[in-house]
């Protein structure tokens, strides 16, 4: 079977303002071009497998992740499509490097154990992701969740999955 890659088209300054007037993004990460990350996400053995349109839904999903952490700061919590994506991000790490200095005048860590070691700690990480959903919401208008079949939990958490899931679905 022959998988055929869709690249995305070049970010347009038409496309940076939807981002910015219609989706709510800051226009320094509206601006960013993730074409290679969403090309590597649709990579069937070395990528996520991901259709074109669930890259460009995942791409606006993470680059409101990075505004809202530009706005309020650490303890903004991804939920899985979030996370994935950039998890791809760093995997660039001179584009990564050069996005955060932009962004953020300095490098977003990302720590991947938030909720893992014990009780406390994942009610934590529920409530982090409880706020993340609130700041979401007043910011954005919007709920924090998926449409697209493939990419949603079952369990109503937003794909911000500590219930084990056996593939996040």
């Amino acid at each position: 079977m022959t998988t055929t890659l869709i690249f995305s088209a070049p970010l347009l300054a038409e496309r940076i303002a939807f981002l910015c007037e219609e989706k709510g993004i800051d226009k320094e990460i509206a601006a960013l071009d993730f074409g290679m990350i969403k090309l590597k996400l649709q990579e069937p053995d070395e990528g996520e497998d991901w259709t074109a349109d669930q890259c460009e839904s995942a791409e606006l999903e993470y680059k409101r992740y990075l505004h809202l952490c530009k706005i309020f700061g650490p303890g903004i919590v991804p939920n899985r499509i979030m996370d994935i994506f950039w998890h791809y991000h760093i995997l660039d790490t001179r584009a990564y490097h050069s996005n955060c200095d932009l962004v953020f005048g300095g490098y977003l860590h990302h720590y991947p154990y938030f909720g893992m070691r014990g009780e406390q700690d994942s009610l934590d990480l529920q409530e982090a992701f409880f706020v993340t959903k609130q700041r979401y919401l007043e910011t954005f208008r919007e709920e924090m969740s998926r449409e697209d079949q493939e990419m949603k939990c079952w369990h109503d958490c937003q794909n911000r999955c500590w219930h084990a899931c056996s593939n996040g679905k």
